[in-house]
């Protein structure tokens, strides 16, 4: 195996212990309830954290924290910066195609909901 390799490969993965940490954090209840959708969602959950709120969380050390920071890195995210708001970060996640799916009558009826809205902003000019 080359080193090359051997890096991609570190930072393609999450070690469980550190991946339980992270489904068990505070933040990651604003992502579900159940471990299970939590661990559907883990990059998410972690992009909800700064460095310092992984740093604060037992069993994460610097070095376990450079490795979320080099997984998510992988992946195409990173964690919330210190100025950065909870909802800010949300508001920039994307979504599933399961999601997108099982919405498709919300947004169907959300669009419907803004053309009439629409139509009486219209109306009262």
């Amino acid at each position: 195996m080359t080193k090359t390799f051997a890096l991609k490969q570190s930072h393609s993965h999450l070690p469980e212990r550190i991946a339980v940490i992270l489904v068990h954090s505070p933040l990651a209840a604003l992502i579900g309830r159940e471990p299970l959708t939590r661990m559907n969602y883990l990059l998410e959950i972690a992009s909800l954290h700064t460095r310092a709120e992984l740093l604060a969380q037992p069993g994460l050390g610097r070095t376990g924290v450079r490795r979320i920071e080099n997984w998510m890195a992988f992946h195409g995210h990173r964690m919330r910066d210190v100025n950065e708001s909870l909802d800010c970060v949300i508001c920039h996640f994307a979504l599933r195609r399961s999601s997108v799916r099982k919405s498709n009558r919300r947004c169907s009826s959300l669009s419907a909901i803004a053309s009439v809205q629409e139509r009486s902003r219209e109306t009262a000019r």
